[in-house]
C-alpha cells in the first residue's frame, strides 16, 4: 500500500496525465484556434491572486502589474526561480521564465503536437490583466533551453 506521500504523488502524476492528454486532443482539434480558451484560464488565476494575495491591477501600468504577478509565481507558488520583465516599448513585453518547474511538462506537451504551450499560467494571467488594462495583445511561447524554461512576448495588436 502506497504511502501518504506516495499517494499524493500519483494523484499530482495522474492530474498531470489527464491535463497533458486533454491539451494535446483540444490542440489536435482546434490548433492555434484553441489560444480562445487561455484568456478563461488566465481570468481564473487573477481573481485568486486578487483574492489570496493581494494583487492590484486597476491604476497600475503593465510594467508593475506584470512584475507583481511575476513576483507571485516566483514567491508564492514556487513556479520559477525567476521571471524577467522586459518593457522594450508599450507595445511590445517580454517575460524570461527562469527555472520553469512546468518545463518537463511542456516538452510532453510538444512531444504530443502541442505547438505552442497553451495552457501557460504566467501568460495566461498576465495576458488577462493586460486586457483588463485595455491592451488587446498577440502572446507568443518558446523553450528558453539556457534558462530550463520560457521566454514570453507580448505585441499589440
Amino acid at each position: 500500500m502506497a504511502t501518504e506521500e506516495q499517494k499524493r504523488q500519483n494523484q499530482v502524476r495522474l492530474s498531470n496525465l489527464a491535463l497533458l492528454s486533454l491539451a494535446a486532443g483540444v490542440w489536435d482539434i482546434l490548433g492555434k484556434g484553441v489560444n480562445a480558451f487561455s484568456g478563461s484560464m488566465g481570468d481564473a488565476i487573477l481573481e485568486v491572486m486578487e483574492k489570496e494575495m493581494g494583487l492590484e491591477i486597476a491604476g497600475e501600468d503593465p510594467e508593475t502589474v506584470m512584475h507583481e504577478i511575476s513576483r507571485i509565481f516566483v514567491d508564492e507558488y514556487g513556479f520559477a526561480s525567476d521571471i524577467e520583465v522586459v518593457i522594450q516599448d508599450q507595445e511590445h513585453f517580454q517575460l524570461r521564465v527562469r527555472n520553469c518547474v512546468n518545463r518537463s511538462f511542456t516538452d510532453k506537451l510538444m512531444q504530443a503536437g502541442v505547438e505552442k504551450p497553451f495552457i501557460c499560467p504566467i501568460m495566461n494571467s498576465c495576458r488577462s490583466a493586460l486586457k483588463r488594462m485595455g491592451y488587446k495583445m498577440h502572446e507568443d511561447i518558446e523553450q528558453w533551453k539556457e534558462g530550463k524554461g520560457s521566454i514570453i512576448s507580448f505585441t499589440q495588436v
